[in-house]
């Protein structure tokens, strides 16, 4: 019986999404009208990855030798620098034609790329995965140390993370659906070293559930600080991006945001004041040996089962916590009305809106990160973090979000229209 012919181990097919943003990236870039073209697109990506690898392996040289290139003190050895041989590798980004330091006696092999390697794109993605995690370069160079026996210098991995740099601004400036019947909105604070100085700037962040009932992050903008205005022109932006109708927004309490909602959106969109907020708001103003029963009392309000039922519930809450706390309940008096708001809607839409806890874990997700990292040392440090953040969490989002078949349903019936765009 003749013996069975071993198969051969294919090579895995490149993810369609991945081969998606690539064409699109190249697209992109080549449509600029500064000359650039298919060629300086890989060329921008592979560069910092050579120069980094080029610049390890003379390094390692360096070591092997004993003394640095061009030193007029006395050599250790008589083996000196003979120049380089190119070689060809392939990345996450192509194929990289190196230049490897030689030694006169060929004692002196790379660690970081053996003789017989060809293939260094495991380096890469190691390095972008604990990146994304918030790992400092300190902790990224002693695993790779650990796995390889090779370190990388902070600006090593720097120039090995830039490459995802195009892809950000891809990302960024993505198109978006037409419809969102809901979007959450919120904002964060991160260091960030501004000229020697470690300050304080504002992430704003976006996350939209398209008619699909699918959540997706819209975008972060990097800005001094909070305040309508700027949400205003983000709001400008995605509806540059494509977004004609929003149904919802729910955010926080920031003064004028309101406003800048009617104003990009119109009065068919609903700004609803988050709740959680509110109560997070008014607890400051209480002891913490209440808490428990004055979240338990206002629950009773803005989860009663109709109007009337919370119009009831409130009046006894302010029976009881006026006399004494009337800082805590002046900041549901002066606010009721996003209560009230609530009630024109089905419990369904009701769970979804009166909440921003769907974008507050992805900023609690993105708080993590950046606190590992400290103060970031640039604008695009903190980009490829913030994004390389997002997309591991959206591999998570699967699906619809739960219960969407009622919850279009009722959007059918209280939001009329909601979705028409959707065909054109």
């Amino acid at each position: 019986m003749a013996e069975r012919k071993r198969k051969r181990k294919r090579k895995p097919k490149p993810k369609p999404e991945m081969e998606q943003l690539a064409q699109s990236l190249i697209a992109a870039m080549a449509s600029q009208q500064d000359g650039y073209n298919a060629s300086d697109v890989y060329e921008t990506m592979q560069e910092g990855l050579k120069l980094a690898m080029e610049r390890l392996m003379q390094t390692e040289l360096t070591d092997f030798l004993g003394y640095q290139k061009s030193s007029q003190e006395e050599k250790p050895t008589s083996n000196r620098r003979n120049g380089t041989t190119s070689k060809t590798v392939h990345s996450k980004h192509g194929a990289l034609e190196l230049n490897i330091p030689r030694d006169r006696n060929s004692a002196f092999e790379s660690r970081i790329l053996p003789k017989h390697q060809r293939d260094i794109s495991e380096i890469e993605d190691k390095v972008i995965s604990m990146y994304a995690r918030g790992m400092s370069d300190r902790d990224i160079s002693d695993t790779i140390e650990e796995i390889y026996g090779f370190s990388l210098s902070a600006t090593v991995i720097s120039q090995m993370t830039d490459a995802v740099l195009p892809l950000v601004k891809e990302w960024q400036n993505r198109p978006l659906r037409k419809v969102y019947p809901f979007i959450f909105i919120d904002a964060l604070y991160v260091d960030m070293k501004v000229e020697r100085c470690s300050q304080k700037r504002a992430i704003y962040v976006m996350i939209g559930i398209d008619e699909d009932g699918r959540k997706d992050v819209l975008g972060f903008w990097n800005k001094a600080t909070e305040g309508a205005d700027e949400w205003m022109k983000i709001f400008d932006e995605i509806q540059s991006r494509g977004v004609e109708k929003v149904s919802f927004i729910s955010a926080d309490g920031l003064s004028g945001l309101e406003r800048a909602v009617d104003a990009c959106f119109g009065k068919e969109t609903v700004f609803q004041r988050c709740i959680v907020h509110m109560v997070r708001n008014s607890l400051k103003h209480l002891p913490r040996s209440e808490y428990a029963a004055f979240c338990s009392d206002i629950k009773d309000v803005y989860s009663a089962v109709s109007l009337n039922a919370a119009l009831d519930a409130f009046d006894l809450f302010k029976a009881k916590w006026e006399n004494g706390h009337s800082k805590a309940v002046k900041v549901w008096t002066e606010q009721f009305k996003y209560v009230e708001q609530l009630f024109n809607y089905p419990v369904e839409i009701r769970r979804v809106i009166y909440t921003t806890n769907t974008i507050e874990s992805v900023n609690s997700a993105l708080r993590k990160v950046t606190n590992l990292k400290g103060a970031l040392p640039s604008e695009d440090a903190l980009s490829k973090l913030l994004y390389l953040r997002i997309q591991n969490l959206l591999k998570t989002w699967k699906g619809p979000v739960r219960f969407w078949t009622d919850i279009k349903k009722k959007l059918d019936i209280c939001c009329p229209g909601w979705n028409e765009l959707r065909a054109k």
